[in-house]
């Protein structure tokens, strides 16, 4: 099966796969311990689970005391959706509280 893509980006009426895929830095502060920023992501990522159905993980920075990296994966036969979702998704990461996000990307296959 071949990559086809519209011009218009919308709809294959065909049913093929398109996938967002989000990448977010995130400065999570006031942590003092790695143990407090795991609870703090953790829970994040549950959430943002939970409220977009997508694939969340913590993809980098693990190791950082007060920095975090976000991988989100959508997928979806239409194109527009997943580029609105995908906006969703950051909007929802910067009116959280608990972390402030520095860095985006959203690429769409």
């Amino acid at each position: 099966m071949g990559r086809r893509t519209r011009p218009d980006g919308g709809r294959d009426p065909d049913g093929e796969m398109a996938v967002a895929v989000v990448q977010a830095a995130l400065l999570v502060p006031g942590c003092r311990s790695l143990k407090e920023k795991r609870s703090v992501v953790k829970g994040l990522v549950e959430r943002a689970r939970n409220r977009f159905n997508a694939s969340v993980a913590e993809v980098g920075g693990q190791d950082l005391l007060q920095r975090c990296h976000l991988g989100a994966a959508f997928v979806a036969n239409d194109r527009g959706l997943l580029s609105s979702e995908a906006e969703a998704f950051l909007a929802y990461l910067e009116g959280c509280p608990d972390v402030q996000l520095l860095d985006r990307q959203i690429e769409i296959l």
